[in-house]
């Protein structure tokens, strides 16, 4: 049992010095944690910041809705709070958004590669 342990550990150290820590996750949690986060969101959304005002509020263009708003359409986010402030928003980036409070914000943003987007993809191409 011992062993066992050592062996984790080593494993897991290894990943978290190369930065691979997050592949870890099997596909099948991975789509899980996506469904239930389209589950509990109360916008889920990939779109296009079209523009930012002095205050960091974003305008976004829907590109794709996976829960909100229709696809064309547009959003308004706030800039990031004080749990999170570096999160600005920059016109023309791509991001997913995925907010769970009434109001989004720039804490709720993530880059177009994060996994949580290739999951809500898969599960919308899934027939109901």
């Amino acid at each position: 049992m011992r062993a066992i342990h050592g062996v984790t550990a080593t494993v897991l150290l290894a990943l978290a010095a190369h930065g691979h820590a997050c592949s870890c996750f099997p596909p099948e949690l991975r789509a899980r944690t996506a469904r239930e986060a389209l589950e509990k969101s109360r916008l889920a959304m990939f779109g296009r910041v079209v523009e930012v005002d002095a205050g960091g509020k974003a305008r976004l263009q829907v590109l794709e809705s996976f829960k909100g708003p229709a696809s064309g359409t547009f959003v308004e986010a706030g800039p990031g709070t004080s749990q999170c402030p570096a999160t600005s928003f920059t016109p023309g980036e791509e991001v997913l958004v995925l907010a769970f409070d009434d109001t989004a914000t720039g804490c709720n943003k993530y880059p177009p590669g994060h996994f949580l987007l290739e999951g809500m993809r898969t599960h919308a191409a899934q027939p109901s």
